[in-house]
């Protein structure tokens, strides 16, 4: 998994540590139940539907009660984000469909960017030197 790290509400899920955080301290969350939560959060607003999860989580050629497993990680999951079924903030079932994860995710905190000149005008302008004159004559006081 990339070092990528997403927050939603008190919660860090940190995909490179393979953990969860709420206020900094780890969530306890098994393996598949957090692969999950990944999953969702990954795709974030889109129905993920049971097969898709089923094939991500254990693939094709394992032979498992999926639906069991599937409602079981679900099950953690919600109980990990203290999530209402009745009233999610955070997973949502799509019935007959699949699951979504419903949460905003915050933003990453915005990178500026400036030119080389804007930051050599912002730097000279702090310095007190003005590489602008206005267009007017000068207000040298005549003698």
């Amino acid at each position: 998994m990339p070092e990528r790290k997403v927050r939603f509400s008190d919660f860090e899920l940190d995909f490179g540590g393979f953990q969860l955080r709420r206020g900094g301290a780890p969530v306890h969350l098994e393996g598949l139940p957090l692969q999950l939560l990944m999953l969702l959060v990954d795709r974030q607003r889109e129905i993920v539907t049971r097969d898709q999860i089923a094939d991500v989580l254990w693939g094709k050629e394992v032979f498992v009660d999926v639906e069991q497993g599937i409602n079981t990680a679900i099950r953690k999951v919600r109980m990990a984000l203290e999530d209402d079924s009745e009233q999610p903030q955070f997973l949502q079932t799509v019935v007959g469909k699949g699951y979504r994860f419903v949460a905003p995710l915050a933003s990453e905190p915005e990178q500026v960017m400036f030119s080389a000149e804007e930051l050599g005008n912002a730097i000279m302008a702090a310095a007190g030197l003005d590489l602008h004159p206005p267009d007017r004559p000068s207000e040298i006081p005549e003698e």
